[in-house]
C-alpha cells in the first residue's frame, strides 16, 4: 500500500496497524518518539524498561496514553498520522497486515 492509499485510511485504522506492527517488532523507540508529541506530553526520558520486559512496558505506555488522552490525538493528529504511515511503509511492506 502506498502513501496516498494509506493517507485515505482513518487515523484509528492507521494507529491500530502501526501499533500492532511496532508491538510485534518490540519497537519501544517508535512509541516513545510518537508519544513525545502527544497532548499528554509523556516524560519519555524517565521510561527505560528492561529489555526482557519491553512488551509489558509498551502495554503500560499505551495504557498511560489512553488514560491521559481518552484515545484522542488532539492537535497532534496530523503528526501521528504521518508517523503511522511512515512506520507502516518502512516496516510493514513485506509483512502481512497485523490487523487481519
Amino acid at each position: 500500500m502506498n502513501a496516498s492509499e494509506l493517507d485515505r485510511q482513518p487515523t484509528e485504522d492507521l494507529q491500530h496497524r502501526a501499533f500492532a506492527l511496532a508491538r510485534g517488532r518490540r519497537d519501544w523507540r517508535f512509541f516513545i518518539e510518537l508519544f513525545r508529541h502527544t497532548p499528554t506530553a509523556l516524560e519519555a526520558e524517565d521510561l527505560d524498561p528492561d529489555v526482557s520486559e519491553i512488551g509489558v512496558a509498551i502495554d503500560d505506555l499505551l495504557s498511560m496514553w489512553r488514560e491521559g488522552t481518552k484515545g484522542d490525538w488532539g492537535s497532534a493528529e496530523p503528526l501521528a498520522r504521518a508517523a503511522f504511515i511512515d512506520y507502516i511503509q518502512k516496516h510493514g511492506a513485506d509483512a502481512e497486515d497485523p490487523t487481519a
